[in-house]
């Protein structure tokens, strides 16, 4: 590809409005980038432009506004219903609009047509191949992974993830980009399914809804049992936020891609038949329709342990470090820490007991049922990651390009 230096790009585009979408356009203007945002819609274009605004309005009483106005940052952003020119600039286009693998092949084989040849194209899944995707394009080596998390303004991860053909200049550019916007690049290095902190936590769910099959437990007592040890939500509260067919999707990829104990429940799939998504038509597993549903912190359960959650994600964080997919295995833990509600990471779990965290999952691999919580052998030896080494490496290694690039 051309050489592409971050210093050149002033404009870029956003495909899909929704709540990623709008979200990462608010980034961009916010770090002085022009942004056109194209959906299909004019009422989700509008829609997106006003919750942008409630956004920077937030913002602007926190005083993180900074010397800008809102109107100046809100100048930035181009709303647009096709592409007619306005790609003609854009060195950059990320694609935000649902996952599913038809319509972001459409898209990305419509941008690879409007872009200009140098530009690269992003894609914000969370789950889906990027090598798939870039088989859409005559320019392979210029697509690559940006998986933002929500609220995108506040959480300071993004996964820059490497398909089979993306070159070094575009994993280097796109990591670039998200310094520009102040964020955390963390580089995957295998385009693996779920990518790092959606694939660590995807046993998870397995285990939760056995836990709910098996009737072990309640959505709410598991979801009391988190809030008791201090989450903002439980698990299941989340899903319900988050929309159970979004998360459907992703499970049902996962049981495509890695195996078919990461299918989607039949709980789950009653309620989408249902129209019960969660939050956003105000029932799912709970009622949201009177706000944030109520939840009983006093109803809680010995019968299930919160930390068997981590512990299936520690052994699918293992998985990953075996593969080589993170440059250093302390970026795993980084990930989580800067794009979850969990500060703490999971590998403290390694210190703790590893002899216990190797038991409790052959117990729960017996007990559930479940192959993909049984320890791989790696787990037994692996030296206990540290996400404070990743990201002094991470610096250092960013100071030396500066300073070669000063040179």
């Amino acid at each position: 590809m051309p050489s592409l230096r971050i210093e050149e790009v002033k404009e870029v585009a956003v495909i899909g409005a929704g709540d990623m979408g709008h979200g990462i356009v608010e980034l961009c203007a916010l770090n002085g980038y022009k942004v056109y945002l194209k959906d299909i819609d004019q009422k989700i274009l509008g829609k997106a432009k006003k919750r942008i605004r409630e956004s920077l309005n937030i913002l602007e009483r926190k005083g993180k506004l900074k010397d800008e106005t809102i109107e100046t940052v809100l100048g930035r952003i181009f709303l647009i219903l096709d592409y007619e020119h306005s790609l003609e600039n854009c060195q950059l286009a990320i694609e935000a609009v649902p996952e599913i693998m038809s319509l972001k092949k459409k898209i990305f084989s419509e941008l690879d047509s409007k872009l200009p040849k140098s530009a690269i194209i992003a894609t914000n899944t969370s789950n889906m191949s990027i090598t798939e995707l870039a088989s859409q394009t005559n320019r392979s080596s210029q697509v690559v992974g940006m998986h933002f998390f929500n609220p995108v303004i506040l959480m300071k991860t993004i996964e820059i993830i490497k398909g089979s053909n993306t070159s070094d200049e575009t994993m280097k550019f796109t990591e670039n980009f998200a310094y520009s916007l102040n964020k955390l690049p963390i580089p995957v290095l295998k385009d693996v399914p779920g990518f790092i902190v959606n694939r660590v936590q995807a046993p998870s769910s397995v285990l939760l809804n056995k836990t709910i099959e098996k009737k072990i437990a309640t959505f709410s007592q598991i979801d009391a049992n988190f809030r008791k040890i201090g989450q903002p939500m439980g698990p299941f509260e989340l899903m319900d936020y988050v929309g159970l067919d979004i998360y459907k999707h992703g499970a049902d990829y996962f049981a495509q891609k890695i195996h078919p104990e990461f299918k989607s429940p039949k709980w789950v799939n009653e309620l989408i038949t249902a129209g019960k998504l969660g939050k956003k038509t105000n029932h799912g597993i709970y009622d949201w329709s009177s706000g944030r549903p109520f939840i009983d912190l006093d109803d809680t359960t010995e019968k299930f342990d919160a930390k068997d959650i981590l512990l299936v994600q520690v052994n699918e964080a293992a998985k990953l470090i075996e593969q080589g997919v993170v440059e250093y295995p302390g970026d795993i833990d980084l990930a989580i820490q800067n794009a979850t509600g969990n500060v703490s990471g999971i590998f403290w779990l390694l210190k703790d007991d590893r002899e216990y965290l190797i038991n409790r999952l052959n117990f729960l691999a017996n007990e559930m049922g479940i192959d993909t919580f049984r320890p791989i052998d790696f787990l037994k030896d692996m030296a206990i990651p540290s996400a404070r080494k990743a990201l002094k490496a991470r610096k250092r290694k960013r100071k030396e390009e500066k300073d070669k690039k000063k040179l």
